[in-house]
């Protein structure tokens, strides 16, 4: 599973918003369809990835004004890698920076085609070994006397 490649992967299209947004209009997008994250594009040229973290910890702590451009809160040049890196790839990058979202890119334009997140990892997961992940007990440490789940 480490090996297969990103493309493998059922990753959904990704948000974009325009540099200049508000971030008012940042959430809004967020919460309508109910994302982690939004990719900040000039064009098709990716700029910088807001996420639900980046809200909590650099608007709402701070008590922002929702109307200023998400480009002074975004992660500016954010990390990026292609669909032909590997899922193992993408974890480790993940585990080794604390990320919870990676633009994936076209390899020959440069251009953000979707993202890759924590809950994609476990969707996976789920499908490569369904009878080990839905019959996991609700507490890691509980010991079930027969299988639960389907």
């Amino acid at each position: 599973m480490l090996a297969d490649k990103i493309v493998s992967l059922k990753l959904p299209d990704p948000l974009f918003v325009a540099t200049g947004s508000s971030v008012r209009h940042v959430i809004e997008t967020v919460q309508l369809h109910q994302a982690g994250a939004v990719l900040v594009v000039d064009g098709k040229r990716l700029l910088g990835i807001m996420t639900e973290r980046d809200v909590l910890m650099k608007v709402v702590a701070r008590d922002v004004d929702y109307e200023q451009p998400v480009d002074r809160f975004m992660t500016p040049n954010p990390r990026t890698l292609t669909r032909d890196r590997t899922i193992g790839e993408a974890i480790s990058l993940m585990n080794d920076e604390g990320f919870r979202n990676i633009p994936i890119v076209d390899e020959k334009t440069g251009e953000a085609i979707s993202v890759f997140r924590v809950r994609d990892v476990i969707y996976h997961l789920a499908e490569a070994f369904p009878k080990h992940v839905l019959n996991l007990p609700p507490q890691p440490n509980q010991k079930l006397k027969t299988a639960e789940g389907a």
